[in-house]
């Protein structure tokens, strides 16, 4: 997989769900010098194959009043593939899209909240929003088309209790706007993951019928038995010897595992690192339910 480093520009503009937090910050941005300087420091520094390869995130790029230098200037420093953040509403001006190509902007990642319009709409607390996303991501694809140039976009599902019913729903308004990768992302540490299962696995299932891949972050591999391929990284093996686990899990041979009535810290080294307590204790009851 290809690794990007994220260089901020800002901060308070990223979709989500507004039912989880209902604080309100403000966007604010980073001056261009900053943002440059850490461009050129993470260039620099690379060392991690394939690269320099960097994300601009933390605020909605297209609201950044210096983006095209911002853009130009994390090109010269050397970046080889350079991706936005953004909800892509910004995108629906062909002037835009077609800027942003011309600017070196290969990789767009959008976020989706939901696919049913209701929905996403709710949860991000913009009326119009997901048909503005979609139209923002065609107009980027077709620009793209037009210029004769690849371009990869990943459409990227924060996940958490209020929409986590609507996953295959999301991966299928990710395919129909043009996405040829969706990413989801466990961000509710109070969500009941047992429950939220037959959702993400549906959700695997839509990509898998669609012809686009879905990855999963922030489960351990025993919570997707049968989907060890679309689990990211992020909880693939640690450094270290692997330790004994549950008993009869077919992922075991991959899994990075953990004894039966693990301590929260051993979990911590299996599980992501956000919300790793809350998993392990999920994970904890659901291996305990099954042994007895």
């Amino acid at each position: 997989m290809i690794r990007f480093t994220v260089v901020e520009i800002g901060e308070g503009g990223t979709v989500a769900c507004s039912r989880c937090s209902s604080e309100v910050r403000d966007t604010t941005f980073r001056p261009l010098d900053e943002v440059l300087a850490d461009a050129r420091r993470v260039c620099e520094a690379w060392d991690a194959g394939t690269g320099p390869n960097i994300v601009l995130a933390g605020a909605e790029p297209f609201a950044h009043p210096d983006l095209p230098r911002i853009v130009s200037g994390v090109v010269e420093a050397g970046c080889i593939r350079l991706a936005v953040d953004t909800d892509a509403i910004g995108l629906r001006s062909e002037g835009n899209a077609t800027g942003a190509l011309i600017a070196g902007v290969r990789h767009v990642r959008f976020s989706l909240l939901a696919g049913t319009e209701g929905v996403h709409d709710a949860l991000c607390g913009v009326p119009g929003a997901l048909e503005a996303t979609r139209a923002g991501i065609r107009t980027f694809r077709s620009a793209a088309d037009a210029q004769g140039l690849d371009v990869s976009l990943t459409a990227v599902v924060p996940v958490c209790r209020h929409n986590a019913n609507d996953l295959p729903s999301t991966v299928a308004a990710a395919v129909e706007c043009g996405a040829d990768r969706v990413e989801i992302r466990i961000t509710d540490g109070g969500m009941d993951l047992r429950a939220g299962i037959r959702w993400i696995t549906a959700a695997c299932d839509t990509g898998v019928v669609n012809g686009v891949w879905v990855e999963v972050e922030g489960l351990p591999f025993c919570m997707l038995a049968g989907y060890d391929l679309h689990l990211a990284d992020a909880v693939r093996v640690r450094k270290g010897a692997k330790q004994p686990v549950c008993g009869d899990c077919a992922l075991d041979r991959v899994c990075g595992g953990a004894p039966l009535g693990a301590s929260t810290d051993q979990l911590a080294e299996v599980a992501p690192p956000v919300f790793a307590e809350t998993l392990a204790a999920q994970v904890l009851r659901a291996r305990a339910t099954e042994m007895r």
